[in-house]
C-alpha cells in the first residue's frame, strides 16, 4: 500500500472518532444548559409524582396547578398528591360570608416553604374581585375542637378549621393564584370574603 493511500485510510478511520467527540461535546453542553427548574406532571383529576430537589409542577385537566419550586426540604424524594376534591363542601364552615370560586382541591404537601413559597391557581379568565370582598385561599387544617367543627381524621382531639390565605387575580395569566408557605391541609378552596371577615 502508497503512504498516500495509508495516510487517506488513517483520515477516514480517525473522522468517526473526531465527529463522535464533537456530538459528545455538544450533548454535554446542553446538558449543562438544561433547565434545573422543576418537573412537570399532569393528570385529568389527580396528578401524583415523587418529588425531590427539583421541584415540581402539578397540572390537572381544569387548569388547576401547584408549583412546588427547587431547593425546598423534601428529602430525597417525597411522594405528593395533587386532586380535586370529591364531596360536598359547606361554603358556611370555611368562613362567614364565604363564597367559592372553583372547584376543592386537595394537595398532601406537608412542606416548609418559608424560603420558598409554593403557589397553587386555578384557572380564570375574569376578575372575581369585587368591592367589599377579598380573594383568599382557604386552606383546611387541624385546630383545636368547638362547636360545629367536624373532627379531623386519624387526630384525636382535633377538628378540622380553615385558614384564610390571600389570593390574587393575575390578568396576564388569566389565574386565580395564592401562595403557600406552610402547605399540608386536607382540602384548598378559592373563594372571597366580606373585607372584615378573619
Amino acid at each position: 500500500m502508497s503512504t498516500r493511500s495509508l495516510l487517506c485510510l488513517c483520515l477516514v478511520l480517525a473522522l468517526p472518532v473526531a465527529v463522535g467527540s464533537a456530538q459528545d461535546d455538544e450533548a454535554a453542553a446542553s446538558e449543562e444548559a438544561a433547565p434545573e427548574g422543576p418537573l412537570t406532571t399532569t393528570g385529568r383529576t389527580e396528578a401524583s409524582a415523587v418529588v425531590g430537589p427539583r421541584g415540581m409542577t402539578f397540572e390537572l385537566r381544569s387548569g388547576a396547578r401547584a408549583v412546588i419550586p427547587a431547593g425546598l426540604p423534601t428529602g430525597a424524594g417525597r411522594r405528593i398528591n395533587f386532586a380535586e376534591a370529591r364531596g360536598r363542601l359547606d361554603a358556611g364552615s370555611v368562613a362567614e360570608g364565604f363564597t367559592r370560586i372553583g372547584s376543592a382541591l386537595t394537595f398532601d404537601a406537608a412542606l416548609n416553604a418559608t424560603s420558598n413559597p409554593i403557589t397553587v391557581s386555578i384557572r380564570q379568565p375574569r376578575d372575581p374581585g369585587r368591592d367589599g370582598r377579598r380573594l383568599v385561599l382557604a386552606m383546611e387544617q387541624p385546630t383545636i375542637c368547638r362547636e360545629g367543627l367536624e373532627p379531623w381524621p386519624g387526630a384525636a382531639g382535633l377538628c378540622a378549621g380553615w385558614e384564610l390565605i390571600e389570593a390574587r387575580w393575575d390578568a396576564a395569566e388569566q389565574r386565580l393564584v395564592a401562595s403557600l408557605t406552610t402547605p399540608g391541609g386536607r382540602r384548598l378552596v378559592f373563594g372571597s370574603v366580606p373585607v372584615a371577615a378573619e
